[in-house]
């Protein structure tokens, strides 16, 4: 199913793309900021669903619908509009359009518009393999299960006005999936306003704002098709986020000792397991298809495609080439390298999968004047 969104609002866009995909993930969404990239596109495009703004950087979008409607007058058209008068309801009553909804929208509000116009449910059984998932995760987008309360992350909404940026790190400090996400939306306005990336959770919500970070992680918490209902699965991603945060936790603790920078190293060792986060929301989205998967169907997964995902996701969510590095440098220390911030990573990396006592631990705690019961302690 194609799905078209145009806005020009990047943050209000990718909301948008958020909650289409949690509905219903077999859909393809297409992103456009502008009308002639979103008219360009539209006849090879065919969509099944328009989400469109009606205000645009070069024309209306009641022009998109009217070229939409030439096509085929029964698709389904949501428009969103900062100005709902009767004018404009009248002017989109007559191209067939199904609603309006106002801008700013929550995530909720959305949601429940777009449940009336996308399928429900998913159809019976998988359309494709477990390897055909996985390279259209790899090839398209992959997502990575976000075991977010939807109450509590409302809770937060309800409080929007006295909270902090501070408030709202240090709530979702340990969520790689919030962490990445909110970095790929502020990234993208981040450089086109300053050319500046954003690095951490922290200067992501400061980008976006409080009520538009709370919207994004309202989105993934409401998200029903990438949700982990799998026992098996649900308990591989809790391990995996688990040891994430371990190395979080000790990278930042030794980056602070050694005087580089704690917070990229918190945030490389929070998203170092991406890649096998999202093979496991793949897998997921595969057995809800109907589809069968037993443990070393997905254990051979992981070692398959978890680098390569992570790879691909590391660059499609617009993560600064420092922390790319930084995440890289976990894995494997680049021949040569001085900089004191990769080797943090790549020793806190050993000592949490029990390799502290192995030659290359000990030669790059000593090259930071650490030893590994320093290197543990409290900062």
């Amino acid at each position: 199913m194609n799905v078209l969104i145009l806005d020009a609002d990047v943050p209000m866009a990718e909301l948008m793309e958020t909650l289409v995909s949690g509905l219903f993930s077999r859909a393809r969404v297409h992103s456009y900021r502008t009308l002639a990239e979103a008219r360009a596109d539209l006849e090879e495009l065919r969509p099944e669903l328009v989400v469109c703004d009606w205000d645009l950087p070069d024309g209306r979008g009641l022009d998109l619908v009217r070229a939409v409607r030439r096509l085929d007058r029964e698709v389904p058209v949501l428009m969103v509009s900062e100005k709902v008068d009767r004018e404009r309801v009248l002017a989109a009553g007559r191209l067939h359009i199904q609603g309006f909804v106002p801008k700013p929208f929550t995530a909720t509000a959305m949601q429940e518009r777009l449940k009336t116009l996308l399928p429900t449910g998913q159809p019976g059984g998988p359309e494709t393999s477990f390897e055909v998932m996985l390279r259209r995760a790899r090839d398209t987008q992959a997502y990575l299960p976000a075991e977010l309360d939807p109450a509590s992350v409302m809770a937060l909404v309800e409080r929007a006005g006295e909270l902090s940026v501070g408030d709202l790190s240090e709530a979702w400090k340990g969520q790689p999936a919030v962490t990445a996400r909110l970095l790929d939306v502020a990234n993208t306005s981040a450089l086109r306003r300053s050319g500046e990336p954003c690095s951490s959770l922290r200067e992501a919500i400061r980008m976006l704002g409080i009520r538009m970070s709370l919207n994004h992680a309202l989105a993934l918490a409401l998200d029903i098709s990438h949700r982990l209902s799998d026992p098996a699965l649900k308990s591989l991603a809790e391990e995996q986020v688990a040891k994430s945060s371990e190395l979080a936790e000790l990278a930042s603790g030794m980056a602070r000792k050694v005087g580089v920078d704690a917070s990229l190293c918190y945030t490389a060792g929070l998203l170092h397991r991406i890649g096998e986060l999202a093979v496991i929301s793949t897998a997921q989205q595969f057995i809800a298809s109907d589809g069968a998967l037993d443990d070393d169907d997905v254990e051979r997964a992981l070692y398959e495609w978890s680098g390569t995902l992570g790879n691909v996701l590391k660059v499609a969510w617009r993560l600064p080439l420092p922390l790319r590095n930084l995440i890289g440098a976990a894995y494997m220390l680049p021949r040569g390298s001085g900089e004191r911030d990769k080797a943090v990573m790549r020793a806190a990396w050993l000592m949490c999968n029990y390799m502290q006592e192995s030659d290359e631990c000990d030669r790059l705690l000593g090259r930071l004047g650490l030893d590994v019961a320093s290197a543990r302690a409290p900062a």
